[in-house]
């Protein structure tokens, strides 16, 4: 009874077709592009230094989404807090717009990695029930890949915003008007995406 198969038409490739796929999960752009750059400090830490002058500026809830650099009328000081550019505020005091500082460490805040190894038995879970459909007939290969990959795309969006530590600088929080360290504008959230490769 050579030839004979107990699984449905087609079935039998689509198995197969599952060897010759492969799933990404991330942030994609080109090396050194923003987003991926964003994504990277924040999963493994950093400590940022300036490339063309002595400090970095961080900007305060006064400077909003500006550089120091589009600003013409502020003066380098020194106060209790460190250094800092700003202006008069008419008021014999001074209106604080960017604190300078010499470095900046990001802290490590994992939501890749972390998203794996809390969610990986459970995703096996989820596709041990797919496959049976992909062997009765019921799902593409390829289907099976992009619910895997739109779960897992899911899960770490999800691990994204429930991210509290290590908590934001007071700076920072007052700057963004929240104490969630990796949600601001929404891109990093908007950026994890998956995709179905052949290998």
């Amino acid at each position: 009874m050579s030839g004979f198969s107990l699984l449905p038409d087609g079935a039998q490739t689509e198995i197969n077709k599952l060897n010759q796929l492969q799933l990404q999960v991330g942030i994609f752009g080109k090396d050194g592009s923003y987003m991926p750059m964003i994504a990277s400090v924040n999963e493994f830490g950093a400590n940022i230094k300036p490339k063309h002058s002595k400090y970095l500026t961080i900007p305060t809830e006064l400077a909003g989404k500006h550089k120091a650099s589009e600003f013409d009328d502020l003066f380098f000081g020194t106060g209790k807090k460190g250094h800092f550019l700003g202006k008069s505020n008419g008021k014999g005091g001074v209106d604080i717009y960017f604190w300078c500082v010499e470095k900046v460490h990001i802290p490590e805040r994992s939501f890749i990695r972390s998203t794996f190894d809390e969610k990986l038995d459970s995703w096996i879970d989820e596709v041990a029930n797919w496959l049976v459909e992909v062997i009765i007939g019921d799902m593409q290969a390829k289907t099976l890949m992009k619910r895997l990959g739109a779960l897992i795309v899911g899960d770490i969006q999800s691990k994204i915003k429930s991210i509290q530590e290590p908590a934001n600088s007071p700076a920072t929080i007052a700057r963004k008007g929240s104490t969630s360290p990796l949600e601001d504008t929404g891109h990093l959230i908007q950026s994890i995406t998956s995709k179905v490769v052949e290998k």
